[in-house]
């Protein structure tokens, strides 16, 4: 099982971004389902208080806000409160690429497939992580091979995470408030 987030936060380069989330929330949940995983981002129904996340989770991953915009990709933890995985990926993207569909289009849409195939091929979630960032820093060096690899800024990073179980909790109560706060989720396939 694969969990992932569009972060972004309130600056203003960075509306862009949510602009396009309230527009295209329909077409980004069909390109979690079809990719399987459970994909989340902030999400402002009309006349609701909203509180982004973004921060709280790029936090816990010790991302920081500064790395901002970008997609991350983790497992969750086993049910026995243990990390399955100690690996995210991380996938910063450019603020100016939500703004043109011949951009985010082909990027999210070429993501999403590499998504797909890497649970598709990979035993467990771990392994699908270590695929999908494997691929991205293959096709960052070729560029031409897909689309959307020229657009990732800096390319993907594996960051590496140890949830202790104090932090767990607070990964709890951040995705949590997440769903709460009307973060998009994607139903199960």
């Amino acid at each position: 099982m694969i969990f992932g987030f569009l972060l972004y936060d309130s600056r203003p380069s960075q509306q862009t971004i949510k602009n396009f989330t309230q527009k295209q929330a329909p077409w980004i949940d069909e390109l979690a389902r079809g990719a399987g995983i459970y994909f989340f981002f902030p999400f402002k129904k009309e006349g609701e208080n909203f509180r982004n996340p973004s921060p709280e989770i790029t936090r816990l991953f010790n991302l920081g806000v500064s790395r901002l915009p970008g997609i991350i990709l983790f497992a969750p933890p086993a049910s026995h409160g243990k990390i399955i995985s100690k690996h995210a990926v991380y996938i910063p993207l450019e603020e100016k690429d939500f703004d043109d569909d011949r951009v985010y289009e082909p990027l999210l849409s070429q993501l999403f497939d590499l998504i797909r195939d890497s649970i598709e091929i990979s035993q467990n979630s771990h392994e699908v992580l270590v695929r999908i960032k494997d691929q991205l820093v293959r096709l960052r060096r070729k560029k031409n091979e897909r689309a959307f690899a020229s657009y990732i800024r800096k390319g993907a990073h594996l960051v590496l995470f140890e949830l202790p179980k104090a932090i767990l909790s607070s990964f709890s109560e951040a995705l949590g408030k997440a769903l709460v706060e009307k973060v998009v989720p994607i139903p199960k396939v």
